[in-house]
Formats: structure tokens, C-alpha cells, sequence
């Protein structure tokens, strides 16, 4: 969500700065950054936070966690003689699906432009101007987080209002052209004779106001979230309006948004107000009452709350509460429909306090369980290698958007109810995860980044899907900083290269690396390293098109272990005492074709290389005009030692022939 900085300051005043705002904004679990040179916040809204998806919301975290007033003004309405009773007629006949429907009605407008501090305000939120009236309904909607619908009501039947079901199969054409076709599980607004607006959803084309327009029906109704989520699913129709719906609005500030709105439109369109609200309310809906114990809050969070901390923190939450013994009790306010039982109220003490300022402790009690399965004992000592080498462990949502999922594969599973688009499907690997990690760093600074990810993902396999522990990492910029002496280490293919050799020896794994045969969506560039032709560890550049798509801005290097090759363990290697007799070096250089890979002539060496080969190692390569073209120049370092004794050049002779021949019979190479 996009928030205005300028228009915070209408319900709060601040010395902060945005970027001081933003990290206090973060801490109590609202990710924030700042925009636009310091103009506008990017908040990422967790679903459980329905309160904070508008201004004044955004304002009330502000207020508490800077202990400052918050400052609502109330409209200040003019209103004529005539009662909107009078001339509008509402009825629910589904009151499940709609608890409380309110209207306020305005006459004799003209449908202007819309003022330019408006035209700004919306803009910087990423709402682009329409006319006077539309602007006024989307400002109120980020001011105040309540949806609004203004029907021309010279277009509403009779003057009357009715929310039902919609019938199966019942056409209707929404405000952006389309015609829908509904199911029971829709819910509508309808006049006497046809279905005016898609509720929670989107106004229907029929009652548009338009420059003609000269009176007003403004609609402010509370939906079921359900009700609501189940239409939007249904028609995959995403609005302004059905976020903020599915998530839980304020059920009880029908009449401040309704007053705003028709203030707001009597100050720029000109008109009259009816007088009062019609107000159809059937059942009052009761506000949720939690019992809250200072007590159990200290032993789950590990601070003593006094009292004046818990009432000043209660109050700028807007949670009525009385004290009865040592306990509170508390009236819940109708805009946090999030808070329904006592963890969740130390859930906020403890963010309002600050997670950052809870003292870590070490407690124990019970008995400690000895057993640990394999998988985690093989995550315990990857853990460790890779924190070793300065890599960091993280954690990631397990759930992500269809896009996301995308990146990686084109098959997903997806969530049958998500809570938001950005959480529909399940992670089809940890990659996107770690990306969006890259990023999320990248947007502070920190840009030389190396982590490292152990959790469950779901592939399908034999055409049913599975859930797979898996151990995957990214990595960018530099590994090792310049220092006063030495070069600074960037991390490429080549240094990855080098880790993972690294991490096989640790493991006892004997393998050899190999180009990725399969082409990859995700990498560009990517080797594998295999045991007995198993793969164990995939890894690779990132596509440039997915660091795109993830805001990017550097070269990275990912990789995804084979869990089941850790787990089985690698050779179990005997003691073996030091040498007592030297041993015999040979260099080879050969020139091979450019295709041939060193792992193809590093096998024939240690199959050709006799009883007395101990060692190869791959110290040159050479490409260029001193060679002909098609062909490269490879070097390795051979050492044969004898346990036994001191060997004569005549013992490794013959070896070293047999490698020359074998490799320029299969490989076509040639001695230099």
C-alpha cells in the first residue's frame, strides 16, 4: 500500500523522518520504505492488518509508537430539511452477507474537476483522476480505509435499495464493461427492478454517474469478509474495494465515512445533504471482549509490563479496558478485527514495546529429548559449513504468489482459500524466497549478501505432489572485502565452484563437476556436481530476466542440494599414516578440443594412473592465438608415491604413457 507522508500529517503531527518513521513503522511488524525522494511510504500489509490500509490507520501506528495524540476531526456537515428517509428505501434481505447497510443522499451537484491537492494526493498513491465525484469516493477510501459506492440516483429505481443473493447464472455488467455472469455466493445491490452493484466488489454501468449527474445516493455498507472473498474468488476480480473487504472493515464507522464523503462533495461539487443517515442495521453487531493477564504476558514475551505502559499502550490501540484484580478487561475496537483472544494483545504489547529491546534469556524445563532424525543432524552440519564461510541462515513464507512460482516452474500447487494473491500457491522451491531476500536487502544497502535456507517445498512426482526438506542458498557481490593486502574475492561461478568442492570434502563425497544438461528457466550458467552420476549439488548464475523480475540490480549465484546424498553419508575414510618416502611430480599438458572437460581427462588419469598415483590437481588452463582454433590447453600436477618405498622414474613412466595414449585415443588430445 501506498501511503502520502503530507497526508499523515492531517492526523499527526512528527519531527521523525521518513526513513526514522520507516524503520519504526517495520520494527512493529508494518514493512515499510521510502518513495519518491522522501514523499511516500510502500507499506507491505500483512492480511491481518485490514486497520492500516488507509491513512488514518497508518497515522494511529505512528501516534503510539512516537507518543504523540492522534487527531480524527469529524466532518462538519450542513444538512437541509428534507430527510434522506424520506427519499431513499433500504432493505436486506441477506443479512448474513450484509450486516449493516448505511446511505447518505445529496442533491443539486455539478460533477466537476477535481481539485489539484486532490489530484496529487490520489496520484501519489497510484490512483489516477477521474472526475469529482469518483476522486471524492477513492479519497475517502484511503483516508479512512472504508469502502464507498455513488450510485446517480436519478438511475436507482423508485429510490430504493435492496442487498440480496444473486440468482446462479444471473448476468451483470460491472463498471469496467464486462458483463458477469454470478453465482449464489454473490451478493447484490439492486433497485426495484435490477441489480445496480456487485457488493463489496464494483458499481454496476447502469448507475454510473456521469457529468450529468445531479443527485447522489452514497453507499457505506459492512459485507461479510467471507461473502465477499468467495464473489472476488469466484470471478477473479481483485478491487480496491474487495481487499479491503475480505480483510474486515470497521463495522462501526459507516456514518463518519458517509459524513466525510458528503462533506467533501458539498465543498467541491456544491449541493445539499439530506438530513441523516439511513442507516439499516437489523442485528447490532457486539464488540469482542478479551480477557488480558499481565502475568501470562510477562512469561510469553520475558518483560514485566507495568500498568501505565499496558493502559497508555491499550488506549493508543483504541482497546477500552477496565482493571478487575490483576487481570484487564478489554473492549476490542471494531476497526481490529484481528485481535480476538489474549495472545493477540501480547502480541501487541510486545510490538509496541519493541521485539529488538526484549532481553534474550536461556531457560530450561523438562527433559530434553535426545533423538534427532537424520535429515535434521545432515541440516545441523550443513548449517554449520555454510555459517562457517560466512553465510547467513534465513527464513521465508512458505506460501507465495502464482507469479513467484512461475520464476522456478510452470506447475504450482495452489492454496484453495488464500489470504491474498501474494500467498496462493506453496513454494514450489526456496529459491523465490531467497531472490525476494536479495531484494528486500538490496532496497537498504546491503548489497554483498550470502544466504543460506533449510525448509519444505512441494514438487510433484508421479503425478501426485509431495512435500521435500530441501537446503538452497544465493549469493552476490563480494565474499571476502578488500583488505590492505590481497585481492577482494566477487562471488562468481567459479568461486561457488570452489565452495562446493570444498563442502564435498568436508562430507567425504568423491564426484566430479558437469555442465547442467537440462536448460534451466532459472540459471544461466550452472554446473552440477555428481557422485557416481547422482547429482548432489546444482548450481549456477541467475537468469538475468529473473533478477529483473525481482528488482535485482547485481549478479547472483544460487544453489540447491541433494539432501538424500548428505544424509547417506560419503566414503568413510581409513587413517592412513604420513608418507615415509618421497614422492615423484609430473606436470601434463595436453591440447585438447574445446569441448572435452577437465573432469573427462581428470577420470582416465586416476583410471590410467596406476597403483602409485596419489594425487591430480588442475593448475593451468590456457585459451587463445598460441593455440589452434577449436582447441584449449589444460595442465595438471600428478604426485605417485610408493608406501614402500622410494620410487624411480621408471616406475610412473609407463603410467604416464598409458594417460597420453588413452586420453589422445578417447579424447583426441595431444601432448604439448
Amino acid at each position: 500500500m501506498i501511503v502520502s507522508i503530507d497526508w499523515l500529517k492531517d492526523f499527526v503531527s512528527f519531527m521523525e523522518t521518513p526513513e526514522q518513521l520507516a524503520d519504526k513503522l517495520t520494527g512493529a511488524g508494518l514493512e515499510t520504505t521510502v518513495f519518491d525522494g522522501g514523499e511516500t511510504f510502500n507499506i507491505d500489509l500483512t492480511p491481518n492488518r485490514p486497520d492500516c490500509m488507509s491513512h488514518l490507520g497508518v497515522a494511529r501506528e505512528i501516534a503510539l509508537l512516537t507518543n504523540k495524540q492522534i487527531t480524527n476531526p469529524k466532518a462538519v456537515l450542513s444538512e437541509g430539511s428534507d430527510a434522506a428517509s424520506d427519499a431513499v428505501e433500504i432493505k436486506i434481505e441477506n443479512e448474513e452477507g450484509c450486516p449493516r447497510y448505511g446511505a447518505r443522499v445529496v442533491k443539486g451537484i455539478s460533477v466537476v474537476s477535481s481539485p489539484r491537492w486532490m489530484v496529487k494526493r490520489l496520484e501519489q498513491c497510484g490512483i489516477r483522476s477521474i472526475n469529482s465525484v469518483v476522486d471524492i469516493s477513492n479519497y475517502v477510501l484511503l483516508e479512512l480505509g472504508h469502502p464507498l459506492h455513488i450510485f446517480d440516483l436519478a438511475l436507482v429505481e423508485d429510490s430504493t435499495i435492496t442487498v440480496r443473493s444473486a440468482q446462479k447464472g444471473e448476468k451483470f455488467i460491472t463498471l469496467d464493461g464486462e458483463e458477469r455472469t454470478l453465482s449464489k455466493d454473490h451478493l447484490l445491490i439492486c433497485d426495484d427492478k435490477k441489480p445496480v452493484g456487485l457488493a463489496g466488489i464494483m458499481g454496476g454501468q447502469n448507475t454510473e454517474v456521469s457529468e450529468t449527474t445531479t443527485d447522489l445516493l452514497i453507499e457505506c455498507a459492512y459485507f461479510n469478509p467471507v461473502t465477499i472473498r468467495r464473489g472476488s474468488k469466484l470471478l477473479g476480480m481483485s478491487t480496491e474495494a474487495s481487499k479491503r473487504f475480505e480483510r474486515g472493515v470497521d463495522y462501526d464507522d459507516l456514518h463518519a465515512s458517509l459524513d466525510r464523503t458528503a462533506q467533501l462533495i458539498i465543498e467541491i461539487c456544491g449541493g445539499e445533504c439530506l438530513a441523516g443517515v439511513v442507516d439499516c442495521y437489523p442485528k447490532n453487531i457486539t464488540p469482542a471482549r478479551v480477557s488480558f493477564s499481565p502475568s501470562k504476558a510477562s512469561i510469553t514475551i520475558g518483560v514485566e509490563f507495568d500498568d501505565e505502559f499496558i493502559s497508555s499502550t491499550f488506549d493508543g490501540l483504541g482497546i477500552e479496558h477496565s482493571k478487575k484484580g490483576d487481570d484487564y478487561n478489554c473492549r476490542i475496537p471494531s476497526f481490529r478485527p484481528d485481535l480476538e483472544r489474549p495472545i493477540d494483545l501480547i502480541e501487541e504489547l510486545g510490538r509496541i514495546y519493541g521485539f529488538d529491546r526484549i532481553p534474550p534469556k536461556v531457560s530450561y524445563s523438562g527433559d530434553l529429548t535426545s533423538f534427532v532424525d537424520d535429515e535434521e543432524k545432515t541440516a545441523d552440519a550443513l548449517r554449520d559449513y555454510f555459517s562457517g564461510i560466512g553465510f547467513a541462515e534465513v527464513v521465508t513464507n512458505s506460501l507465495m504468489s502464482a507469479d513467484e512460482a512461475g520464476t522456478v516452474t510452470s506447475d504450482s500447487l495452489a492454496v484453495t482459500n488464500p489470504l491474498s494473491r501474494d500467498m496462493s500457491v506453496l513454494r514450489p522451491s526456496l529459491l523465490p524466497g531467497l531472490l525476494a531476500a536479495v531484494r528486500y536487502n538490496q532496497r537498504r544497502g546491503e548489497h554483498n549478501l550470502a544466504m543460506f535456507e533449510f525448509g519444505k517445498a512441494f514438487q510433484k512426482k508421479d503425478k501426485k505432489w509431495r512435500e521435500f526438506p530441501l537446503f538452497s542458498g544465493v549469493a552476490c557481490g563480494l565474499w571476502k572485502r578488500k583488505e590492505w593486502r590481497g585481492s577482494p574475492l566477487h562471488f562468481d561461478l567459479l568461486l561457488m565452484k570452489g565452495l562446493v568442492e570444498n563442502l564435498a570434502g568436508q562430507f567425504s563425497l568423491d564426484g566430479l563437476f558437469a555442465p547442467v544438461d537440462q536448460k534451466s528457466n532459472l540459471l544461466a550458467d550452472a554446473l552440477v556436481y555428481q557422485v557416481s552420476g547422482t547429482p548432489v549439488v546444482t548450481f549456477g548464475l541467475v537468469e538475468r530476466k529473473i533478477l529483473s523480475h525481482y528488482e535485482v540490480d547485481s549478479s547472483v549465484v544460487c544453489f540447491d542440494l541433494n539432501l538424500d546424498i548428505f544424509d547417506s553419508g560419503g566414503e568413510t575414510i581409513p587413517f592412513v599414516k604420513l608418507p615415509q618416502f618421497p614422492g615423484i611430480h609430473r606436470d601434463l599438458s595436453l591440447t585438447i578440443p574445446a569441448g572435452v572437460t577437465a573432469g573427462d581427462i581428470e577420470k582416465i588419469i586416476e583410471q590410467m594412473g596406476g597403483q602409485f598415483l596419489r594425487t591430480v590437481r588442475l593448475y593451468d588452463l590456457y585459451e587463445g592465438d598460441q593455440i589452434e582454433a577449436g582447441m584449449k590447453s589444460i595442465t595438471f600436477s600428478l604426485t605417485f608415491r610408493s608406501d614402500e618405498r622410494t620410487l624411480e622414474d621408471e616406475d610412473v613412466d609407463g603410467y604416464v604413457e598409458q594417460i597420453i595414449s588413452e586420453t589422445s585415443s578417447i579424447l583426441g588430445a595431444k601432448l604439448r
